[in-house]
């Protein structure tokens, strides 16, 4: 681990010889001149402005020709997942308070690991980080980790994100966080709107049509947004932020002296259709998400339980049904009887409590599942729901409706009894809206903030605790290379895109794991023990000797600098 720890620091002689190789590569050989690359990205007038302003960084940093390819949201996770792409801009908000929450993404064969990045030794830093309870060596390993994901690159952290919202001052006790679902609705309420309190609702903007609001299958912050207001799992995150007994579904719990086995007493509660929540719920849902055959993409933070990983590797094909089926009878849980679950893991995690808030680990009635098949949770009579709300409608693109769940176990701590959201990609209209009384909250992008940001209803910069990438699909003939991909990070200057582009209070991320993130072993932000991994301004000279001898190595010519 002591070349990592170089790795850090060594950037100038290495870069120096870089460049005498680079002239001398370029000069011998008869060099392949770039093809042009695409940047898939979110449609939307923010994203477009953002992306402009990389592309334009690149091309003169870089003398890089990036052609932008705007989509649909759902459009862009899917090449993501298939790997169909040259270069992405996206971002990561946390699960769970934990480095590992960034730092398993990037697993050789990992389902997230979109770039397609493989290396041994990332791998085993992370093993280490996952096996073991002692919190220095854990909060080592993935320093050095993130060193590593650093000198390689599959992706280019840009910035860690603030928002900025216009909020109208009636709402109260919108809880917004920086780990799991972005926003907690259940507590809030309204009291001064104009025209009164009596019906409690809040009329919001989801931005985009929720891609997937099935527990199992989502992977996404919008549908998150959804799925966390309608379902619950054995705990909630309070309004302090604390999780404690009673808050959900588990109204206590016994944890063994190893830290391994966990025993959980449910409450009684119904779904939305009068069945009793009980443990075979979490039973059937949580071997659901570890099949194979469900191909969920978090199914990989289940694999605390014990048996999860083995089991989410069997290949239907090969292993058949049967064999998959009496594997998940394997999985570490079990119904004890319908109020008391039974949770087993492959190895003590300091942070599990924090995993079951998380939407994959929420309960399933396996009646209603299986009753729509994969259709479930497609529209709005094809789900059921056992948390504060219900979806009642849903006009896939245009809007989506929550109502007060009467069946919920704490119906009485609820008091909004409608939310309507409307999938308002322009900001302009959403503004429009807002200013006409017709949208309570609606987030605040840089080219508005001239014109609202000194309001009394625009919040101050809140970070979300998401960072903001580029990601490069390492078996591209150019982003296969290492020198390259850390030339593109290079060649970005964080704090001019922050300061002229966001304007938001966004800062720029010299690390992949965000500074919301706790350090287990201090209890301090972990980014202080990582340090500055990119530079915030972009170092041009090193950038453009490194590009030069990446390309070289893969057979094309570097570009001409204007």
């Amino acid at each position: 681990m002591k070349a990592l720890r170089r790795a850090r620091f060594g950037w100038a002689a290495t870069l120096a010889a870089v460049a005498l190789i680079g002239a001398a590569s370029a000069q011998a050989a008869d060099l392949k001149p770039l093809p042009k690359l695409t940047l898939i990205a979110d449609q939307g007038d923010i994203v477009r402005v953002r992306v402009q302003a990389l592309q334009e960084m690149l091309r003169k940093n870089l003398g890089l020709d990036i052609e932008p390819r705007y989509v649909d949201f759902k459009t862009r996770l899917e090449l993501m997942r298939n790997h169909n792409f040259d270069m992405v801009y996206a971002g990561w908000g946390p699960d769970y308070d934990d480095p590992l929450t960034f730092m398993d993404l990037f697993i050789t064969g990992g389902a997230q690991n979109d770039p397609q990045w493989s290396n041994a030794v990332y791998d085993k830093l992370i093993e280490t980080a996952q096996n073991n309870m002692d919190q220095g060596q854990r909060m080592e390993a993935m320093r050095q980790a993130e060193i590593l994901l650093a000198h390689e690159a599959p992706i280019v952290p840009i910035y860690w994100r603030a928002n900025r919202y216009r909020q109208q001052p009636f709402i109260k006790n919108y809880i917004r966080r920086a780990v799991g679902a972005p926003v907690e609705r259940k507590w809030a309420y309204t009291q001064g709107r104009p025209g009164g309190d009596g019906f409690q609702y809040l009329n919001l903007n989801l931005l985009e049509e929720p891609p997937d609001l099935d527990p199992s299958t989502s992977t996404d912050t919008v549908s998150f947004d959804i799925i966390n207001a309608t379902y619950e799992g054995l705990v909630r995150v309070n309004p302090e932020g604390k999780i404690v007994k009673g808050s959900a579904l588990a109204v206590d719990w016994q944890i063994s002296p190893d830290g391994k086995e966990y025993v959980f007493k449910l409450r009684d509660a119904k779904w939305s259709n009068g069945q009793p929540v009980t443990a075979n719920d979490f039973v059937y849902s949580w071997r659901r998400a570890v099949d194979p055959r469900t191909a969920s993409q978090y199914a990989y933070i289940m694999y605390v339980l014990k048996n999860a990983e083995k089991i989410n590797a069997m290949d239907p094909k090969k292993d058949g049904d049967k064999a998959i089926d009496d594997a998940l009878k394997t999985l570490g849980v079990e119904a004890l009887d319908a109020h008391t679950l039974k949770v087993t893991l492959e190895k003590p995690a300091p942070y599990f409590l924090s995993l079951t808030s998380f939407i994959t680990y929420m309960p399933l009635p396996q009646t209603v599942v299986e009753k729509f098949g994969d259709s479930y949770a497609a529209d709005a009579n094809k789900m059921v729901a056992n948390g504060p709300f219900i979806v009642t409608k849903w006009d896939h693109g245009y809007q989506l409706i929550l109502e007060k769940n009467p069946t919920y176990w704490d119906a009485k701590s609820v008091r909004l009894q409608k939310i309507h959201f409307d999938m308002i990609a322009d900001q302009g209209t959403a503004h429009n809206l807002y200013n006409k009384g017709q949208l309570d909250v609606t987030g605040l992008s840089s080219q508005f903030i001239p014109l609202y940001g000194r309001n009394k209803d625009t919040t101050a910069p809140w970070a979300d605790g998401s960072v903001f990438y580029l990601e490069m699909n390492t078996q591209s003939p150019i982003f296969r290379n290492a020198k390259v991909r850390r030339a593109i990070g290079l060649a970005i200057d964080r704090q001019l895109f922050c300061d002229a582009v966001l304007k938001d209070g966004s800062i720029p991320a010299t690390s992949f794991t965000a500074p919301v993130i706790t350090d287990g072993e201090t209890g301090r932000p972990f980014v202080e023990k990582i340090g500055k991994l990119w530079p915030e301004t972009a170092d041009v000279a090193a950038a453009r000797q490194l590009f030069a001898e990446g390309l070289a190595e893969e057979g094309f010519a570097p570009p001409k600098y204007n």
